[in-house]
């Protein structure tokens, strides 16, 4: 089993400003700036601008889908995530504006602007976030196709071509016994080796999802056998008293991971279970969106992993800014991206380039099984049960040209 000394590296104390000399202080300084992601210099990419024609949101095949195009008529698409339909007005009203115009090489300004001109910033958290992210995320993949390069090609060094995955089960209604011979059956048939399962309610902990949830640690190892790797994710369910029990539990039966075992927003709280618990990994954030808290997170000891959302958090590079910050408090990330259909596309690039992440990561069974014919290529695992990596131009997907002509229009 993994143990949990391999993430423990702490960072020494930060030494106080006053009374210390001028060197001093500025390296103090530097040492509580935030850490950014080596991005190349695109300007040497791309030898000409890249101007934004248009941004522009469309209803189509029953999703949302934000597209960028260029003066010269080139496209960057990416799904938008559920959350978007009740954004639509921060979208339009406050983030498109700040790239239609410009030059797409200056893409980290331009996220930059987003947020910080005309007071936007005063709509920080996921929303505004996850808005800006979206269209950060089409720029990328309209980068990608201009320079006929996947987009982890313009991050950075890649690292990996594919990556190990864990079936994850988003069900707390079926039957316990269903749900586990499910992930057992797709095991065989995948050639895959984890899964994560889902305990506590979600936010709330009655006595039937507290029976249901023993009853799920009781006969996961049964049915699964000793060899599979297990993740559970609590989504915020527990008191600290109940996280302690259920993360004892977990331990009990070689669980790798715990995932937000209370409420997101107790820091305090998470630090209590995490400090009880001796050999499973604490995990979260892919409800956070500010830096700095991600920076609070890893250096102050509530996470041993931290789980950024790549669209909620802002985009690709923010997520890798997050990586960066892990690594420097000698911790880990394993973004938040539950899904197999387009929306996994820009984690694709995160994970071909950062050099801290962990272990396995998510796929999804629910949404493996549903497969649309709309884009391609399919999101499918290959014969080893790993998840390739697409060497083809921006995010790894295209889209088929009929898809436009229903399209409705939305901003």
């Amino acid at each position: 089993m993994l143990s949990r000394k391999h993430f423990l590296r702490h960072l020494a104390g930060l030494p106080l400003l006053a009374g210390l000399g001028t060197q001093a202080t500025a390296e103090a300084a530097r040492a509580t700036e935030l850490p950014l992601w080596p991005l190349p210099d695109l300007t040497t990419t791309f030898r000409e601008p890249v101007l934004i024609r248009s941004v522009e949101l469309f209803k189509t095949q029953g999703q949302l889908l934000l597209v960028v195009t260029s003066d010269r008529g080139q496209r960057g698409i990416t799904q938008c995530n559920d959350r978007m339909q009740n954004l639509t007005s921060l979208l339009q009203g406050l983030v498109m504006k700040h790239f239609v115009g410009q030059d797409a090489r200056q893409l980290p300004q331009l996220v930059q602007n987003a947020y910080s001109l005309d007071s936007n910033y005063k709509y920080a958290g996921m929303p505004l976030w996850n808005c800006i992210g979206t269209v950060e995320i089409a720029v990328w993949d309209l980068l990608g196709k201009v320079a006929q390069k996947p987009v982890h090609e313009l991050l950075g060094t890649a690292r990996r071509t594919s990556y190990p995955v864990y079936l994850s089960s988003l069900d707390r209604n079926a039957p316990v016994e269903q749900i586990l011979q499910q992930l057992a059956d797709t095991l065989q048939q995948t050639h895959t080796n984890g899964v994560k399962i889902k305990i506590g309610g979600r936010l709330k902990n009655t006595p039937e999802d507290d029976a249901r949830s023993v009853k799920m640690l009781s006969l996961a190892r049964k049915i699964l056998g000793d060899k599979v790797i297990i993740y559970a994710d609590a989504n915020g369910s527990f008191s600290v008293k109940d996280g302690i029990r259920y993360g004892k539990m977990l331990e009990d039966i070689g669980a790798e991971i715990f995932e937000e075992a209370v409420n997101f927003e107790d820091e305090e709280g998470m630090r209590a279970v995490n400090k009880a618990l001796k050999k499973i990994v604490l995990a979260g954030g892919e409800q956070d969106t500010s830096l700095y808290r991600f920076q609070r997170l890893a250096q102050t000891s509530v996470y041993d992993l931290l789980q950024p959302d790549v669209y909620y958090n802002g985009g690709i590079l923010r997520t890798l800014q997050v990586a960066e910050i892990a690594r420097l408090a000698g911790k880990t990330v394993a973004p938040h991206s539950p899904k197999a259909d387009p929306l996994i596309a820009p984690f694709w690039q995160v994970a071909a380039v950062c050099p801290n992440l962990f272990g396995l990561q998510e796929y999804p069974v629910a949404f493996a099984a549903r497969q649309a014919s709309w884009y391609t290529p399919a999101i499918r695992l290959a014969a080893d049960g790993t998840m390739p990596i697409p060497q083809t131009p921006g995010l790894g997907l295209e889209y088929d040209e009929g898809i436009w002509k229903k399209a409705e229009k939305l901003c």
